[in-house]
């Protein structure tokens, strides 16, 4: 069995709806870190029971190829809030999947029936209302809470703006800043729309990284490149940390200069995060 890629390292999370189960395994093959089986969005409202079975007898074959290339599967469903997240739930009491997303999320309180059904189940708490930005801070602190996601196509919807760059991005501050006040990962960029346009893609998770963001969703397999690309460490970036790594540990702790720049414990830090990064995406490659 491969090693999964853990959800802390994870850069890629590919949608896939729960309607489409010829789809199922093309995505697990498709180099994606995270599937998700989508319940909610991607599915009418009268095919919801549909799509629950659809997943309920795909599950033990498409776990084993996951397990088998180390792929986690996540499920997506619908609001706790409403009867069908409610059934999605218990589908997933059954299943109990490492990984289960829950979609806008407004309030810590609405994660409690998720741990309540699922206790073994992390979260991925998608954050797509006016409101669940404001209660960012809480939900990232919730218990089994894994990342907090951008959900900014509905989002955009809820605030009336049209475009998801700079009208977003005083949200994703603020997502970045409640998940690392909470100690958790940082945080999943939205979706980009443009399917075949992939140095919109590229450009995009470039921008989503520079605030803080370590992955993104994505809507077809043709995006996972570029977006792991964006995420890629760069050999000069490592290079860079180890020198700072090793410029530290020579001074023994003290503050000291590297490439003509003052290294202090932030900069330390800095340079021990990317290595990190760097070796636990090289742990989980592919051979």
């Amino acid at each position: 069995m491969a090693d999964m890629k853990s959800f802390d390292s994870a850069v890629t999370y590919l949608f896939v709806p729960g309607t489409r189960s010829e789809r199922f395994e093309k995505a697990v093959r498709s180099g994606a870190d995270v599937v998700i089986l989508d319940l909610e969005d991607a599915v009418a409202p009268a095919d919801k029971p549909i799509a629950r079975s659809a997943v309920l007898e795909s599950w033990a074959s498409l776990n084993e190829v996951a397990n088998e290339i180390g792929v986690a599967l996540c499920i997506r469903v619908n609001s706790p809030r409403e009867k069908t997240g409610r059934d999605d739930l218990a589908l997933c009491h059954l299943l109990k999947p490492s990984l289960i997303m829950v979609p806008k999320v407004e309030s810590e309180a609405e994660l409690v029936s998720v741990s309540s059904e699922v206790p073994s189940a992390r979260v991925l708490a998608l954050i797509e209302t006016a409101n669940g930005v404001m209660e960012a801070r809480k939900i990232a602190s919730a218990p089994n809470v894994a990342r907090l996601v951008l959900g900014s196509v509905d989002l955009m919807v809820n605030l009336g703006v049209t475009d998801d760059r700079e009208p977003l991005d005083w949200t994703r501050s603020m997502l970045v800043l409640a998940s690392a006040g909470a100690g958790i990962a940082g945080p999943v960029d939205g979706v980009c729309t443009s399917i075949n346009d992939l140095e919109r893609v590229r450009l995009d998770t470039e921008r989503a990284r520079t605030f803080g963001f370590t992955s993104k969703l994505c809507i077809h397999p043709k995006q996972i490149p570029a977006v792991s690309d964006a995420f890629k460490v760069t050999d000069e970036e490592v290079a860079w940390a180890k020198r700072v790594i090793d410029a530290s540990e020579s001074s023994a702790g003290a503050a000291t200069a590297v490439d003509g720049a003052m290294v202090d414990v932030p900069v330390l830090l800095r340079a021990q995060r990317i290595v990190s990064r760097h070796d636990a995406i090289r742990r989980t490659a592919p051979d």
